[in-house]
């Protein structure tokens, strides 16, 4: 057995859901394994490429909180139950001013908690994430005071470091919660990314994640050319393949959109004639989700933002156009109403015929890939291993 170092990073944990990958296979619904809460839509940070550029001031409200909380605890499909709880998007999750007791009571209920965080109120909750969460990621993006501050247009820097190092502390020993940086790097910060690393290594975190913006699929406009992504990207590869010490070097390969279309633009143009199998590998390099023009993997995830909406993917929370409805426990509109209900039935469909593909950063690939094989009866070349 691999050491849980590696099996946590491990791309074939995937696996451990094989069975409601077969139930969407299958053309059956499955309960999410991850429900992703929203508790605020507002951020104190202003984040250049910020995948959440849609922030108005809404909180969750404690009631809807608590029966939310309690209600997926018992919830239900077919035998498939929810199994972990993110504190993520829409706004920055630690600035609720009860965002210590909604990690207590996610936990209490038995339900592994993550958090994505920019690290600002780190030093307050920092002893409630070391007892309750499984993982937390800070998104500095930025590893030197002026680099932070040009992306997350802030000040404080300093204080994320501090309160970095102050849950990093509080876990003492325990690789539990895992405690990682992410950094989105651009041409004008490829530069630093050693610097990355160093910091991650000065904080004695786990993981140090690097990875290029997005721009088009969160409504921002591209500030790197294709041939410029494309560097950042190599680059990235470079550092992550150079680096030999105690931390785990990610590197999230994102292709956006501008640099797909020249890759289709590069396969449609070459014969197949001339270049034998390298058009099927070309076509490899672009996601699954292009190539199928399908995304049946959605329901393994499911978003409630600030307001209540509920979502079917992270790309597509706080877009009007593709809730599934609004949660109102006081009329009975709960979770499960508006998951078995007409209208996830109805938007659920065109997330299948990948009509929101224009939002799409492909988190759920690996999972669409796996779907894909198992949707295909004949199973062809499947007797050679």
């Amino acid at each position: 057995m691999l050491d849980l170092r590696e099996r946590e990073f491990n791309p074939l944990k995937v696996l451990h859901h094989i069975d409601r990958l077969r139930a969407l296979a299958d053309g059956r619904d499955i309960s999410p394994v991850t429900v992703e809460i929203d508790p605020v839509a507002y951020c104190n940070h202003d984040c250049a490429w910020c995948v959440d550029p849609a922030h108005h001031p809404s909180q969750m409200p404690d009631e809807m909180f608590t029966s939310l909380i309690a209600e997926l605890a018992e919830f239900d499909v077919a035998g498939f139950r929810v199994e972990g709880i993110v504190f993520k998007g829409g706004g920055e999750p630690t600035l609720h001013p009860r965002f210590g007791a909604m990690v207590e009571r996610a936990a209490d209920n038995r339900f592994a908690v993550g958090v994505v965080t920019n690290g600002s109120r780190l030093k307050q909750w920092a002893k409630v994430l070391a007892r309750r969460a499984a993982y937390v990621r800070v998104s500095i993006d930025g590893p030197t005071a002026e680099s932070h501050a040009r992306i997350h247009r802030s000040t404080d820097f300093d204080a994320i470091l501090q309160g970095v190092e102050m849950l990093v502390e509080a876990r003492g020993d325990s690789r539990h919660p895992i405690i990682g940086l992410s950094f989105a790097v651009d041409i004008l910060t490829i530069d630093l990314a050693g610097e990355a690393i160093r910091l991650g290594e000065q904080l004695r975190v786990d993981y140090v994640l690097l990875r290029p913006p997005f721009f088009e699929e969160v409504g921002r406009q591209p500030t790197m050319t294709v041939e410029e992504s494309r560097q950042v990207r190599r680059r990235l590869r470079e550092a992550a393949t150079s680096y030999d010490g105690p931390l785990d070097v990610i590197v999230g390969n994102w292709v956006g959109d501008a640099e797909q279309q020249a890759m289709r633009a590069q396969w449609q143009a070459m014969s197949l004639e001339a270049s034998g199998r390298r058009d099927l590998h070309l076509a490899a390099d672009l996601p699954i989700e292009h190539r199928t023009g399908r995304c049946l993997a959605s329901p393994v995830l499911a978003v409630v933002t600030a307001d209540g909406n509920l979502y079917g993917c992270c790309n597509l929370r706080a877009l009007p156009a593709w809730t599934f409805g609004r949660l109102d426990y006081a009329r009975g509109i709960d979770f499960g109403a508006l998951w078995r209900g007409d209208q996830r039935r109805e938007t659920l469909s065109r997330m299948h015929r990948t009509e929101c593909i224009g939002h799409c950063t492909h988190p759920l690939a690996r999972y669409n890939e796996i779907i894909e094989v198992l949707c295909d009866k004949e199973k062809p070349h499947s007797q050679f291993i």
